[in-house]
């Protein structure tokens, strides 16, 4: 009898034991899925990563800036972090790109503030945020259709004034435009672009101009209407630099027609506000003394006012991604000094 229950007792603990164990299996847990590391995308050059689960690549860069200026207003400082963000992805249409500019301010400047209880313009230091630029473009073999916020055509196709802080006067405007770009053999380029000049009559400014690029520059001219003020600008530009890179240059000849102020005029900063001259030269000349070391030296001369313009400056990169530009300037109409030192961090 003791035997009989002992098997009784041991198929009853086996038969337990076996059902718990089933019930345990019953419960599978979830194997990890592989994570999916960050792929380089190396078609449209250095540091493009491809978007995790898409053929899409991005880069994301900027910099971080301060700098202080000195001139007959006083001592300003100015902070900047500029965020860059560049989507690309290849289309039956071509390359399909994305790009924008956030930047984030802080230093003097008019803005909108609260007096007495109402809104007013307060000139203090204040922070500001912003899309600088923000376009979608079209990439073929050929060219280049953009449509957004941008510097305009005429400000950036043959490249902006000098290579300095204070860089001139050269009809630089921002805003939004469509314009196509068609890059030929040869170093050939030329554009056609519709500018929103925002004055509400539907009718958009129109800017055009060619370039021819090689080895050792570029030469190329660009001219802008504005029909709403009835004014026009035209200007060419020579680049040039040497053939070990130890010298670079440019020299701009620079037109603004019509008598109102508008987006192309090149009026004398040292004069009246609002003069215009019709005729102005930009000129300037760097030289790379070391892999971190340059100078350069820059002047404008203005034909309303007979007046000029002279800035010089070193162009320091002690170490990577970090630049600093100390320069001086002086104009000849009102017989007045400015001074600034940049200080660049560079996110590549």
């Amino acid at each position: 009898m003791k035997l009989k229950s002992l098997l009784i007792g041991s198929a009853a603990v086996m038969a337990v034991s076996t059902g718990t164990a089933k019930a345990a299996d019953a419960i599978v847990m979830a194997e990890p899925e592989p994570m999916e590391y960050v792929r380089i995308c190396d078609v449209y050059g250095t540091g493009f990563f491809y978007i995790p689960g898409t053929e899409t690549c991005m880069h994301i860069n900027g910099y971080y800036r301060f700098e202080i200026r000195i001139d007959p207003n006083g001592w300003n400082w100015f902070s900047r972090f500029q965020l860059n963000v560049d989507v690309r992805s290849e289309t039956e249409w071509g390359t399909l790109r994305g790009y924008a500019e956030g930047r984030f301010d802080y230093g003097v400047g008019p803005y909108v503030g609260i007096v007495a209880g109402a809104p007013a313009v307060i000139t203090g230091y204040n922070t500001t945020s912003y899309l600088n630029q923000g376009f979608i473009e079209i990439i073929t073999g050929s060219g280049t259709l953009r449509m957004g916020k941008s510097d305009t055509p005429y400000a950036r196709f043959l490249g902006y004034g000098g290579d300095a802080v204070f860089d001139g006067t050269y009809g630089y405007r921002n805003g939004n435009e469509i314009s196509y770009t068609f890059r030929g053999s040869n170093g050939f380029s030329a554009i056609i672009a519709l500018i929103d000049d925002g004055d509400g009559d539907f009718m958009p400014d129109v800017e055009g101009g060619i370039n021819f690029a090689q080895g050792w520059g570029s030469f190329g001219v660009i001219a802008g209407y504005d029909e709403s003020l009835a004014q026009w600008g035209a200007k060419a530009v020579l680049r040039w630099r040497a053939a070990n890179g130890s010298v670079s240059g440019s020299f701009q000849v620079l037109y603004s027609g019509g008598a109102a102020a508008g987006p192309y005029q090149i009026g004398d900063p040292g004069g009246a506000a609002g003069n215009v001259a019709p005729w102005s030269i930009l000129a300037h000349v760097k030289g790379q003394f070391t892999a971190t070391t340059a100078a350069f030296l820059q002047a404008q001369w203005f034909s309303n006012t007979g007046g000029f313009e002279i800035v010089g400056g070193l162009d320091l990169r002690p170490v990577t991604d970090f630049r600093i530009r100390p320069e001086i300037r002086y104009r000849s109409t009102n017989a007045t000094w400015a001074a600034i030192i940049r200080f660049d961090r560079n996110i590549p």
